[in-house]
């Protein structure tokens, strides 16, 4: 469900209240992964390893949604 993922990658600052607007930045960017996508981008991973980190990350998805 990609229905709360952002395009961009701004936030408004509403009567400049910097720390409010960073809060909400970093909590969009945590939403979408960017973080760990950028850590996983800075090396280059063999294909072997991504299958199992795919497979782990699609089984942990299944598996939230089951104990929920």
């Amino acid at each position: 469900p990609a229905h709360h993922l952002h395009p961009g990658r701004s936030v408004k600052v509403v009567n400049g209240n910097i720390a409010l607007a960073y809060g909400s930045l970093r909590a969009i960017l945590k939403r979408n992964n960017v973080e760990s996508e950028l850590r996983r981008a800075a090396r280059h991973e063999k294909k072997g390893y991504k299958r199992r980190r795919l497979r782990s990350e699609r089984w942990r998805r299944l598996f939230a949604d089951q104990a929920r």
